[in-house]
């Protein structure tokens, strides 16, 4: 049976009875993954922040919501290594397509090579179709889109997430994308069974700050070139 861990933060109640109603719709088992706030910076997954790694790759400061969301998502691969099988790992902002349940039928039948699979639309035109079932395809990224609001995970891929999350250096959704620090290919499902809800009360924040040291933005352009030239190459290798 498919198993789905939501993130969700307990304070956002109305986000979470939204979710929760949208699962038992269809039918779908589900456990709640309290997420973590960085608000309150009381958990000890925070300590984790490596803010010099995090401005050298960012040119900032990290912001409170975006090491609450690692945190929690950390929490979730904790729990898919627990129960030793694939799961669907959503964030309690998602919209799911009505043929959502046999899509994740299908996308299971890839999970025991393919160890992650995204499942929100994308807008890269840098991939390549690697299974098929129907109409149903298997992609897989040389340039991996980021957000983390829907995803296909297994037990091999969380260890690997989790043995590369010592520090936090970045968002989440940009440490998965930057495939060379975990070393797993990253694919997609095509149709996307998942879709962001686009809630604009997020408790992220604004991530779009506009860097002006000239020495920080030195080092970032430095960071972001090594970083995509290590990515490429493991995009392509990785299988």
């Amino acid at each position: 049976m498919m198993k789905v861990l939501l993130i969700s933060l307990a304070s956002s109640t109305t986000r979470r009875k939204n979710a929760v109603a949208i699962l038992k719709r269809y039918g779908i088992s589900y456990d709640i993954i309290d997420a973590v706030d960085g608000r309150l910076g009381t958990d000890p997954l925070l300590q984790r922040y490596d803010e010099t790694g995090f401005i050298r790759h960012k040119g900032r400061k990290a912001l409170a919501g975006e090491l609450g969301c690692y945190a929690s998502h950390i929490l979730a691969w904790q729990q898919v290594i627990k129960l030793d099988q694939p799961v669907v790992i959503l964030e309690d902002d998602f919209i799911l397509q009505d043929d959502f349940c046999t899509l994740i039928e299908i996308a299971k039948l890839w999970m025991h090579k393919h160890h992650f699979i995204r499942l929100e639309p994308w807008q890269t035109k840098l991939f390549y179709s690697v299974a098929q079932q129907n109409e149903v395809k298997l992609v897989k990224f040389l340039k991996v889109p980021q957000c983390t609001t829907g995803y296909f995970i297994s037990p091999q891929c969380a260890q690997a997430f989790l043995s590369a999350s010592n520090k936090m250096i970045l968002p989440v959704d940009v440490f998965i994308r930057n495939t060379y620090l975990h070393r797993q290919a990253i694919y997609g499902l095509y149709p996307a069974p998942v879709r962001p809800g686009g809630d604009k009360n997020s408790t992220i924040g604004c991530r779009k700050q506009k860097v002006t040291q000239p020495l920080v933005r030195m080092k970032k352009l430095i960071t972001r070139l090594y970083s995509s030239f290590l990515c490429a190459l493991v995009n392509i290798i990785s299988r």
